[in-house]
């Protein structure tokens, strides 16, 4: 009776520890549905099968369009959602356990991304805590003849590293302009790169 109590206690300490440990494939696969409403969680287990076998990683989503795993590691990965909609997550360090990145974004003539932070549960936290959106003035190195005057729609790109804790931000209305205001506003333009500092991102160089 002894020893099968102590296995019980084993048995629960090690899913215990799986779970505070728990990686990007675990995080994928253990979301609940409405994080990936387009992929049940079998599909979700196709994908990981066919990257880990060093296949193509894709499959027939719920709206009979296809979902790629472009990219799967440890603490990131990228998913091709749709044809013009992407997903990227990233385990950031927080307190001694990890907080869940998410950005999505979708993608017209412009990319648009928005950001969502979660604990290992799932539960939504405020992302406020630990990112604030730049405003569009911010990505302008320089003004020139009134060029920031010309940027009325927020439009920003957001890409998550997978080498490290770090967040790009780009402004993509651009892309909306005609040719030669394009021409006019990019050169002015800059990335706002962001580190994690175990807390929030902040600006970094």
């Amino acid at each position: 009776m002894r020893m099968f109590r102590f296995l019980i206690v084993l048995f629960l300490g090690c899913v215990a520890l799986q779970l505070s440990a728990q990686d990007m494939r675990g995080v994928f696969l253990n979301a609940p549905d409405e994080i990936f409403p387009l992929l049940e969680k079998g599909y979700r287990a196709d994908l990981v099968d066919y990257i880990d076998a060093g296949m193509k990683a894709k499959v027939t989503n719920r709206l009979d369009g296809t979902t790629e795993l472009e990219e799967l590691g440890d603490d990131y990965m990228r998913l091709a959602t749709t044809a013009s909609s992407a997903m990227q997550l990233k385990l950031l360090p927080l307190a001694g356990d990890s907080v869940i990145c998410v950005v999505k974004s979708v993608k017209a003539e412009a990319v648009d991304s928005r950001i969502y932070f979660y604990d290992k549960e799932w539960n939504m936290l405020d992302d406020g805590k630990f990112f604030d959106y730049p405003q569009i003035g911010d990505f302008f190195a320089a003004d020139g003849d009134g060029a920031l005057d010309m940027c009325d729609i927020y439009l920003v790109s957001l890409t998550l590293s997978a080498a490290d804790d770090i967040l790009v931000a780009e402004y993509t209305m651009p892309a909306y302009m005609s040719a030669d205001d394009a021409a006019k506003i990019t050169p002015l333009l800059r990335k706002l790169v962001y580190r994690w500092d175990g807390r929030r991102f902040v600006i970094g160089q």
